[in-house]
Parts: C-alpha cells; sequence; structure tokens
C-alpha cells in the first residue's frame, strides 16, 4: 500500500492512496474459504462446492468490499494522524482514480481535501448587540389570571340564559347546536339573552353570528359549504344552559390553585403569571439573540474559505444541484459553511457538551413545569418517569432537545462574550422591533439575516393530553466518508 500527498494550496491538497492485490489477497483469500462452507450451490452438499465456481460467484464483491474498506481506514487515519480539520468531506479526483475489477492489482484512489485554516474570534470589534427582556403587561397577566378563575370556578346549570352561558339547542329533525352567548350576533343575543331552558325561540340560523366559522362549528359544516345567502328559520328548544362563574380571588382559590402555599395575594399571583409568561417568551428573545449574533459573527470574524473547492464540494455531494442554481445561493452556502466552523470553534473553546442526563433532566423538567405545577415533584415521579421514558423513545424528539440544549449553550457563551445592550420589553414591543412597524408612512422592517438560529421554539409531541419539546442533530468535527455523498450545510 502507497500513500502519496500533493499540496495545491494552503488549504488544498492531493491525497492518493494505492492498493495493491498483495495488500488485499489474504483477506480475500480467507472470506472465500469462509463462504465455501455456507455456499448453498446446486449439485453440491455446503462445504462441497469447486474454489474456482465460489470465486466466479463471490471474488469480484469479496475485493470491493475489502479494497473499499482499506481505502476507508487509511483515509481516515491519515486525516486523524496530520490532525486535519477538514472542510466537507473528501473530494473524489476521478480522472485520477483507476478501479477495474476485471484487472484488479492495482487500485488508485485520489481524493482532494479542504483543511480548515485557524482564525481568531476579536468579540471587541464585533457590533453590539441587543439582549431583550421580553415582560408581560397588564393585559396578558389579566387574561392568564382569568383564565385561572374560571380554571378553578364552579359549574351550575341555571334556568335563564346570561351573555357568557354556554347553550345547547335542538331544532329541525334531530338537530342540536351549542354555542356561547357571547359569541352571538347583535340579532342573536336579542333572540336568546334571558330566555329560559325548554323555551322556543324562532329566528334566521344565519343571522346568529357575525362570525362565519361559529356559524359553521354551530351547524357542524365547514364555512364554504354555508348557505348564508337563503334564509334558514327554525324553531330553536333550549336544551342546556351552563354557566361558569370564575372563582373570586379568595383564600380558597389560592389554595385549590396553589396548594404548595406559593402564592396567597393577589401580588404574588400577578408575579407568578408574569414570571411564567415571561419565561414562554424567553425562547424569542433567545433566538432573535442567536440570530443577530451569528448575523454580527459571519459578517465580521473572517474565515478562509476555498470557495472552488466548495463549488465542485457541494455539485458533488448534491445531485440535484445545477451551476446556476448554486451561483443563486452561493453565498448562502458561504455563510452557512462559516457559521458551521465558528459554531465548531466555539464549542471546543468553551467545552459546549449535551449529555443524555441533560436531556433526561430537560424532558422531566418540561412535564413537571407544564404539566404538574401544581402537584408535589414526589407525589407525580412516577407518572413523569413514565411520561419522559415514553417521550425518550423518539429519536426525531431527542435530536431536537439536543439541538435546543446546542443552541442554548452556545447562546449562553455568546451572551457573555459580546458586546451586548439590555432592553425590556413587552411582547408587542418585541414584535414591532422584528416584524416591523409603520412610521410616519413608510414601513420599518427587521433587516434579513445572514446566517440563521438552527431552531426556534421546540415542537412538542403529544402523550396523551401531555406533551414535550423536540430537536435537532448539530454539526459536529468531520470524520472522512469517501463512499457516501454528504450534505453540504443548508443555505440558510
Amino acid at each position: 500500500m502507497n500513500i502519496q500527498t500533493e499540496k495545491k494550496s494552503e488549504q488544498l491538497q492531493i491525497l492518493t492512496v494505492e492498493i495493491c492485490k498483495e495488500d488485499y489477497a489474504e483477506k480475500v483469500e480467507k472470506a472465500l474459504k469462509k463462504q465455501r462452507k455456507v455456499a448453498q450451490v446446486p449439485g453440491f452438499r455446503p462445504g462441497n462446492a469447486p474454489m474456482p465456481l465460489i470465486k466466479k460467484t463471490y471474488e469480484k464483491s469479496f475485493i470491493a468490499e475489502e479494497v473499499n474498506q482499506m481505502m476507508m481506514d487509511e483515509l481516515n487515519k491519515f486525516v486523524r494522524d496530520n490532525k486535519i480539520e477538514m472542510l466537507g468531506e473528501p473530494l473524489p479526483v476521478n480522472d485520477k482514480t483507476v478501479v477495474d475489477f476485471e484487472h484488479p492489482e492495482k487500485f488508485v484512489f485520489t481524493f482532494e481535501i479542504a483543511n480548515q485554516l485557524p482564525f481568531e474570534i476579536d468579540y471587541q470589534k464585533l457590533p453590539e448587540i441587543t439582549a431583550y427582556e421580553i415582560v408581560a403587561d397588564d393585559e396578558e397577566i389579566d387574561a392568564q389570571v382569568d383564565d385561572l378563575r374560571k380554571r378553578h370556578g364552579k359549574y351550575s346549570a341555571p334556568d335563564t340564559i346570561s351573555d357568557s352561558d354556554f347553550v345547547t339547542v335542538e331544532f329541525g329533525e334531530n338537530n342540536n347546536g351549542n354555542f356561547y352567548a357571547n359569541d352571538l350576533s347583535k340579532a342573536g343575543k336579542k333572540l336568546f339573552l334571558n330566555k329560559n331552558k325548554d323555551e322556543v325561540v324562532s329566528g334566521d340560523i344565519n343571522t346568529l353570528f357575525d362570525d362565519e366559522n361559529k356559524l359553521a362549528t354551530f351547524l357542524k359544516t365547514t364555512p364554504e359549504l354555508l348557505e348564508k345567502d337563503q334564509p334558514n328559520v327554525q324553531e330553536m328548544t333550549i336544551k342546556y344552559i351552563g354557566h361558569l362563574e370564575p372563582a373570586e380571588l379568595n383564600e380558597e382559590f389560592f389554595k385549590t390553585a396553589f396548594p404548595d402555599g406559593s402564592v396567597t395575594t393577589v401580588e404574588q399571583l400577578r408575579k407568578e403569571v408574569g414570571d411564567k409568561i415571561a419565561v414562554e417568551y424567553a425562547q424569542q428573545s433567545q433566538r432573535k439573540f442567536m440570530n443577530d449574533a451569528i448575523g454580527a459573527l459571519v459578517d465580521n470574524v473572517k474565515v478562509e474559505l476555498p470557495e472552488d473547492f466548495l463549488r465542485r464540494y457541494i455539485l458533488y455531494a448534491q445531485e440535484d444541484m445545477t451551476e446556476e442554481k448554486l451561483n443563486e445561493e452561493f453565498e448562502k452556502y458561504l455563510n452557512s459553511f462559516r457559521w458551521q466552523l465558528i459554531e465548531n470553534k466555539l464549542t471546543k473553546e468553551n467545552d459546549i457538551k449535551v449529555t443524555e442526563e441533560d436531556i433526561k433532566n430537560y424532558v422531566h423538567d418540561f412535564f413537571l413545569k407544564n404539566y404538574f405545577a401544581q402537584f408535589k415533584p414526589e407525589d407525580v415521579k412516577d407518572r413523569i418517569e413514565a411520561l419522559a421514558a415514553d417521550t425518550l423513545k423518539n429519536k426525531e424528539t431527542v435530536k431536537n432537545i439536543y439541538d435546543q440544549l446546542f443552541d442554548d449553550a452556545i447562546g449562553k457563551a455568546l451572551l457573555k462574550q459580546m458586546k451586548t445592550k439590555s432592553k425590556k420589553v413587552t411582547f408587542k414591543q418585541f414584535a414591532d422591533e422584528l416584524y416591523g412597524i409603520k412610521e410616519e408612512g413608510k414601513e420599518k422592517k427587521a433587516p434579513a439575516k445572514k446566517a440563521t438560529a438552527k431552531k426556534a421554539a421546540p415542537k412538542k409531541a403529544a402523550a396523551a393530553k401531555e406533551e414535550a419539546p423536540e430537536e435537532t442533530e448539530k454539526p459536529k468535527a468531520k470524520k472522512a466518508a469517501p463512499k457516501a455523498k454528504k450534505t453540504t450545510p443548508k443555505a440558510e
């Protein structure tokens, strides 16, 4: 076996691996003898088939398998021994590669390898990034408090319809419909408010709601199938009236809603609700920070890239890629390569790791905070363990959680090292800055980003009524794998 290298430039080199017959012959011979013992050949008992027949049937495939494995091993060893940090994967040089199984005396595999050049990140020279803290406004807190009051309220079945009641009526031939009185149109409220159970109300159903979706729901159809042009006058019998009386914010409510005694006053309740809303918004602000930080790093950190090699590599690795399409998207690909190298550097410098235990703890914490917050952890331990075990069976979910935790760790590292300014805003103010607001007749839009953080808020996998976030695989330091085409980083 012979390995030769030729340096083309500071970042590129040609690697040639020559494998001769004497390099693989012994292993192929052993594989043929082993195959002879188990081969099912018509006319011969297992183990008695003539060796020439075994060779004719299996030798080429055994040579191919052995030669390919030897080439892979030598290529990986060369990269490892020379501490090469590759860009992409080794790119086959077809006009210098010789593979002929009809004449297997010598095989020649030639690859072009691109290596990363060292670079530094001077955080003091990077632009300042805004780190948003999104806080809940009074309207959001009021809505959450009202929801809690309803959740712990009292249900009753009054005889008379009031504005917020749930009502079931029967009409026509065995038809029934449900609605909330506060969803009715002005005409609908005039028909039903203050009416009694078992009372018959006559009116045009098509006028009961201003919202077509609510009318369609009442009629158990879709908005597209509504026939609003024709009156639909029906006699409707009121069969059920349901009333929910929201709980008063008193001692009984606090004991029921917060049995651990953590909240006992309205002030504490509003703070608790506001803090939970802020936590939910934290992912939005973290994603915004990551996107802005990535843009600043990609734009300002000098990362040398062998662009000609990367063009050829992308065309090789992506079968559906064309020159025209690559020309249109090449700058995006370069930005993705730059970010991948910067991210790998951040990972090493900050010793960022995500372990199986980290993922398991994340899932446990998710269920505890989102579905069992009102229980003592020890009382729901077994239930959470079962939900977590079921969630962790899903490989895609585990990958997504890993990616989320990895992104969080990268974001925390950047938050410590980059120049930042803190800004406290409501979600509406945050959305106005992010998506654009109209000012003096002109629309302001958020600038386009060079590259984006991999994930937004993680998706959720339902488990009965419980659910858990998902995640995706992060780019890692590349290993040589010349046989299979590798996908390049996607253009963001």
